[in-house]
């Protein structure tokens, strides 16, 4: 009989919507049989790509975990699970992991945690000393917790956590769909947004919120354009910041930030850009930064955990300081400065990627499944 998993997740907004796709998608269904226990107090616009897996015919309930502690919330996954004849509690992000690791006790089953990026990675929030001791004392509830980077797994070690419950598991793309823009394809895509040969574009691809460091690339752009003039910084992406980054660009007068908008093609957007920028704050394992090197882009990105494992410094990328935007701007520099630099890491950062497959990643998470139980 399939192992029963059953996904609790709390927020599943961009990445971690998809790579729960991938992974309920790619699963072997002689193997692994899943249901989804969701939130329904999140919009509509991330709860949309899920409803492909109930339409799959994988079971999806829904209940609300707006609050935490909710010993009603613990309560009702704990029978669904008793009801749905559970085998183990797959936990996605803080909020799903606090509610589902007491569930999980509670019905007798294994948990299986993933964070996507531990809250006390959120380097501006003032509570991260109380989230290293809720993460620490809810580890040993929980069978295994798998980390999406390396430098996650060291980010748990530091805080705290167990070595032998922590498992490394990247997120992963398909190389194939992901591949270098032809000729043809890159000159479409510039030429729909107005950019001419001489322009070096630096894209970005993100979510304006804090967490992404939009506000950082923005000051930097203010100090690489003066010896950079060709330089154009296109940014994609929607959210609660848009509108106070893009009147940070107006006050700084730089007519060559500009914010293009969310997309539903992502790699056509990639296509236009000769560098791509991800600045973020704190990561797991960005699915932006795996296509981009995938479409044979050289990226600059903050050190950071979700960052460190994917660009070989100097080779595929460069990494700089995180949180402040002069050592960003002397990254940019960098590429900007040599077309040949440009070109070199991008065929580095395309090789670099092919590792990183959905095809592992399924297979890792099985693996870890089938030791749990």
């Amino acid at each position: 009989m399939p192992i029963h998993i059953a996904h609790v997740v709390e927020a599943a907004a961009g990445g971690v919507a998809r790579h729960l796709i991938d992974l309920v998608s790619g699963l072997d269904s002689t193997e692994f049989r899943c249901s989804l226990y969701l939130s329904f107090g999140r919009p509509d616009s991330w709860r949309g790509p899920l409803r492909v897996l109930g339409e799959a015919g994988h079971k999806l309930r829904e209940i609300s975990m707006a609050r935490v502690p909710d010993p009603r919330v613990v309560k009702a996954l704990a029978e669904w699970a008793r009801r749905d004849r559970i085998d183990i509690l797959h936990l996605h992000s803080a909020k799903a992991g606090y509610l589902g690791r007491l569930a999980a006790q509670s019905a007798g089953i294994p948990a299986v945690y993933t964070p996507h990026a531990f809250p006390f990675q959120r380097t501006t929030d003032p509570l991260r000393p109380l989230y290293r001791l809720i993460e620490r004392r809810l580890a040993a509830r929980t069978a295994k917790i798998i980390c999406v980077s390396p430098g996650e797994r060291e980010e748990a070690m530091l805080a705290g956590l167990p070595e032998d419950k922590l498992a490394v598991i990247p997120n992963g793309i398909d190389p194939a769909r992901w591949t270098p823009a032809l000729p043809k394809e890159r000159a479409a895509a510039r030429r729909a947004l107005g950019i001419n040969d001489e322009e070096v574009v630096i894209g970005a691809m993100a979510r304006l919120a804090p967490q992404k460091g939009i506000d950082l690339l923005v000051q930097a752009a203010e100090d690489v354009l003066p010896d950079f003039p060709q330089a154009r910084f296109l940014i994609w992406g929607d959210g609660p910041q848009r509108e106070s980054l893009i009147a940070l660009a107006r006050r700084l007068r730089l007519p060559r930030v500009q914010f293009v908008g969310e997309t539903r093609e992502p790699a056509r957007a990639y296509a236009a850009m000769d560098v791509f920028c991800n600045p973020s704050r704190w990561e797991g394992c960005p699915y932006s930064v795996l296509e981009a090197m995938a479409r044979g882009l050289p990226v600059v990105a903050s050190d950071i955990a979700g960052h460190a494992h994917l660009i070989a410094d100097g080779e595929s990328g460069v990494l700089c300081e995180s949180d402040l935007p002069g050592p960003l701007a002397g990254a940019l520099r960098i590429v900007l400065a040599d077309e040949d630099v440009r070109a070199a890491f991008g065929v580095a950062a395309r090789a670099q990627v092919e590792q990183y497959t959905i095809q592992r990643m399924v297979e890792g998470t099985a693996a870890v499944y089938c030791e749990v139980m």
